[in-house]
């Protein structure tokens, strides 16, 4: 019998050598599939390689790429126990002598002793108010930059600690504890969140008993600090509120903080100690370290990235047999090369735009045989210290306006240097909305007190506090009020004796709407007017540009401006002067890299091609797999057949063979 697989015992077929033999010759298109595949599989594992490699270089560059990054300043303090100092970069360099004569602090009130944490206090309402007493002439003038809040007290909460409680969640400025002072349960303490005299503590109780003032029921927590003591003047004081008081160079300053701001400017003290007597000095000075450091690390994540590019892309040499060359992934690839030539081409040509320099090599920053760089440190150090703007224009994009009231904000991959010209057709304005008739003063809770705005599509439900208010400007401090704990900074004024509110945004999509409130007619009246923003309008560099707010774009196509962006604020139209630009190395190269390492860059389009091809070289391998396997069936049917029919042919040989030689003997 014919055998299937294997040698056949009749013919010595070796069916599976001979099918195995042809399916090797018929299986070499998949092997170049298969080689092919690995092969962009490779390139896509080296363009990873690259792309983190580029990455790196990227956060060197934008360390650079800013001026910004150049104002880099170092606060020392001469005795870091009594105050330390930072500067954020635009602080005047100089040495300043400082006395602390006192530190800020918060105002601290105390209730008498209670028997226990639990001893019923009162109810009714607290009111509490943050603003300066003024001891002298006995006054209390709220801080206006601090909303009273009204805290209940009911039958639920009335004990110390319930009290204690209501006041921590009604998030009123200031902090509840309960202190036990060792002759009883506790005393009530409350503490100024925030120091200074500006922020000193007015508590207002709406004694559910009637009396306001004594020192009976809720009212024992009144403190005016304006009363007499007993007579709703209730609370112990155990630490005044102060400002803290420094002498900068003979000149005394005053602050509500133990962080002074806005004193020098640029620079933040942070205070720890008084002493009134010693001055400390304060040495603000250039940080050259630290635009070393950042210039160092541009050049040391570029030579990375030189060591990646050379490594994917090289060939070597060293062998005589191809096979054995360990050759880059990228050799002889497009894309590589296009991102080498372009970072070379980047750094070899000159800046334009700044007096002292126009190439690295200026500065100490030279490019090696190998297109590595090295830093000659004493170099930079010196045109640091002799010359720092043109240092920053020399990486930075440095934009120079010649109009006050206009900034440079950005530059674009195809901005080049140069100076541009701003002229203004239609200036920046906000949002507005203005009531048509003289508004109601007298607001009475649950009646005419709620008002719903939309401002820039934003919905503000708010609650005016009932009253009847003196004037129309007093009611317009209301709603400034209820907008700003809402956190909108939308703006409230009075204009012709009606109320005003302006959109803190610019441009188109800058609106105001009424949307109801039982406040809302009597407020704005019948038929209010909403006026939309309107975005800025005009040219840069001769040719129309694209104003969103008052920000306005060069978009013109092949425009030296072409992705210049600036800020125009005020109302002036007309030429608005001009942009000196200056794109340095880091600059440019960071919008290259960019487009190099993006979700849609260079990399990632090449990559993404490169998993299509797969997936096309992978359906070509399932294919082929297929067809394969028919092959072989085929081959291996073949040649079973063949063994069949030749073992027959041999069956019949030896028959007639048989027959021959007995048809031989009878003869």
């Amino acid at each position: 019998m014919a055998s299937t697989s294997g040698i056949s015992a009749s013919t010595n077929f070796d069916i599976d050598s001979i099918v195995s033999s042809l399916m090797t010759v018929e299986q070499k298109p998949l092997t170049l599939l298969s080689q092919q595949k690995t092969s962009y599989q490779s390139k896509i594992s080296a363009y990873a390689t690259l792309q983190s490699s580029l990455s790196s270089f990227q956060t060197a560059l934008a360390n650079l790429s800013t001026s910004s990054k150049f104002n880099v300043q170092s606060a020392t303090s001469g005795d870091s126990s009594v105050f330390t100092a930072t500067s954020s970069g635009s602080a005047t360099v100089s040495n300043y002598s400082i006395k602390v004569g006192q530190l800020a602090q918060s105002q601290k009130l105390a209730t008498s002793s209670f028997a226990s944490t639990s001893s019923t206090v009162g109810t009714g309402t607290l009111t509490i108010t943050l603003g300066t007493y003024d001891e002298a002439n006995n006054t209390f003038t709220a801080n206006p930059d601090k909303t009273a809040k009204s805290v209940t007290i009911s039958a639920t909460n009335n004990s110390l600690a319930g009290i204690r409680d209501a006041i921590n969640a009604g998030d009123a400025g200031v902090t509840a504890t309960i202190v036990n002072d060792g002759q009883s349960g506790g005393r009530l303490v409350l503490t100024s969140k925030e120091s200074g005299e500006i922020n000193s503590i007015k508590i207002t109780v709406a004694d559910a008993d009637g009396n306001n003032a004594d020192a009976d029921g809720l009212s024992r927590l009144a403190y005016d600090p304006t009363a007499s003591a007993g007579s709703g003047k209730n609370l112990v004081e155990l630490q005044e509120a102060r400002n803290a008081k420094l002498n900068i160079d003979g000149i005394d300053v005053e602050s509500a903080s133990n962080v002074v701001t806005g004193v020098l400017n640029g620079i933040t003290l942070s205070l720890f100690k008084a002493s009134p007597d010693t001055a400390v000095s304060l040495n603000v000075t250039k940080d050259v370290k630290a635009i070393k450091d950042s210039v160092n690390a541009f050049v040391t994540a570029f030579n990375a990235v030189n060591t990646t590019l050379r490594n994917l892309t090289k060939f070597d040499d060293s062998t005589t047999t191809a096979a054995d060359r360990k050759n880059g992934a990228l050799l002889g690839d497009a894309t590589a090369r296009s991102i080498s030539s372009q970072i070379k081409m980047s750094l070899t040509k000159s800046v334009g735009g700044t007096d002292a320099f126009s190439t690295l090599s200026q500065i100490g920053v030279g490019i090696q045989r190998d297109g590595s760089l090295a830093l000659d440190s004493s170099k930079l150090e010196k045109a640091i210290n002799t010359n720092l703007d043109d240092v920053a224009k020399l990486f930075a994009a440095v934009g120079v306006p010649s109009d006050v009231e206009t900034r440079f904000v950005t530059q674009g991959s195809k901005t080049q240097s140069g100076n541009y010209a701003i002229n203004i057709t239609q200036a920046a304005t906000k949002g507005t909305l203005t009531g048509n008739a003289s508004p109601d003063l007298n607001i009475e809770a649950g009646v005419n007190d709620t008002l719903s705005i939309k401002i820039n599509s934003i919905s503000y439900n708010l609650t005016l506090a009932a009253g009847n208010y003196a004037s129309v400007e007093e009611l317009a401090q209301q709603l400034q009020t209820q907008l700003k704990d809402a956190k909108s900074s939308a703006e409230v004024s009075v204009e012709g004796g009606m109320l005003k509110i302006t959109s803190p945004e610019y441009g188109t999509g800058s609106t105001l709407e009424i949307t109801g409130g039982t406040a809302a007619s009597g407020l704005f009246g019948s038929d209010p007017v909403a006026v939309e923003g309107l975005d800025v309008a005009g040219t840069i560099n001769g040719a129309e540009a694209t104003g969103k707010g008052q920000v306005l774009t060069s978009t013109a196509v092949g425009n030296p401006a072409e992705g210049l962006v600036v800020s125009v604020r005020g109302t002036a139209t007309g030429s608005r002067g001009s942009i000196g630009l200056s794109v340095g190395y880091a600059a440019q190269l960071n919008e290259l890299v960019k487009g190099f390492t993006s979700d849609a860059g260079l990399l990632a389009n090449r990559t993404e091609g490169l998993q299509e091809s797969i997936k096309r070289v992978t359906k070509q391998e399932d294919a082929l797999e297929v067809r394969l396997t028919a092959v072989q069936a085929r081959y291996r049917a073949q040649f079973v057949a063949l063994d069949v029919l030749m073992t027959q042919m041999k069956t019949t040989q030896s028959y007639l063979t048989q027959q021959l030689a007995a048809i031989s003997a009878n003869s």
